[in-house]
């Protein structure tokens, strides 16, 4: 069988590359090559062996390219199959697994974080599974020939609102998505599958997820491309959701934090029947 390149991006948070994600990674025997695009020196390691592959994205290279790097980056891999995700989530082996046999099977855009659009074409923030108009990179599997088909294609959809979006490219997955429908001529797939997010980078508020601006831009910019590319009829009429997760509950589930909450819960029950019990004995005195 063929093998797996991982692509991630490091920026804010090497520590969770080093301890968690990057070990977790090389136990993987599908996985042969892990690709890190470094966007910031200070943030930026070294550790070229065995699977890793760091590459210096930084100063000018970030400037030029911004979020658009971890497209460019899988062009740099030995591998056809590419598995894209960020550097705050660990999909478990077995999804690995089942992202990889599913783009032998069908190649297009498979993942986990699957997004929807409403009647104007503006990007819906819910998670959506089934046949769907956007996967988000946060966790996706595709080919090598469609990060190239990306990078050959996507200044022409550089306008004025992505050159001024920070960071810069912000919805590089949107126009990813959308361009993938256009050379597959089909839509994206999204499946529920196990994965495990870190639950300290989502609770410092520091994301472009917490922008208040982050949706309204984001909405702009799929109708944008969705006119641009022509694909509206496609979308609407192949658009096949299977399930609808909101998003707190959805990545709740998929953190440590459900564990802490079950916990409390179990704490919290066991002391009320332990009073109750003193109440009983109380009462029967």
């Amino acid at each position: 069988m063929e093998k797996l390149s991982v692509v991630i991006l490091n920026y804010n948070r090497p520590y969770n590359l080093k301890n968690y994600i990057i070990p977790y990674l090389e136990k993987n025997k599908l996985v042969d090559e892990i690709i890190i695009s470094h966007g910031k020196e200070k943030t930026a390691f070294d550790n070229d062996k065995g699977k890793i592959k760091n590459l210096q994205h930084w100063g000018e290279m970030n400037k030029e390219y911004g979020l658009t790097l971890r497209f460019l980056s899988a062009l740099e891999s030995k591998n056809e199959h590419i598995l894209i995700m960020d550097d705050d989530i660990i999909p478990t082996h077995e999804t690995i697994r089942f992202l990889k046999d599913k783009i032998e099977e069908e190649e297009n855009i498979h993942g986990i974080y699957g997004r929807d659009i409403n009647q104007k074409g503006e990007y819906i923030k819910s998670n959506v599974f089934g046949s769907v108009p956007m996967v988000l990179t946060r966790c996706l599997i595709t080919t090598k020939s469609m990060c190239h088909y990306f990078i050959s294609r996507f200044r022409s959809y550089e306008d004025e609102i992505i050159s001024k979006s920070k960071p810069y490219w912000n919805g590089e997955d949107i126009v990813f998505n959308l361009l993938a429908i256009k050379k597959y001529n089909k839509l994206p797939k999204a499946y529920n599958l196990s994965h495990s997010n870190f639950l300290g980078d989502y609770l410092s508020f520091n994301g472009v997820s917490f922008d208040t601006n982050h949706d309204s831009y984001r909405k702009k910019l799929s109708q944008n491309i969705i006119n641009k590319l022509n694909i509206m009829d496609k979308i609407k009429k192949e658009t096949l959701i299977e399930t609808t997760r909101n998003e707190f509950l959805f990545f709740l589930i998929n953190s440590d934090l459900i564990y802490i909450l079950i916990a409390l819960a179990l704490i919290i029950v066991l002391y009320n029947q332990r009073n109750e019990i003193k109440k009983l004995n109380y009462l029967y005195k």
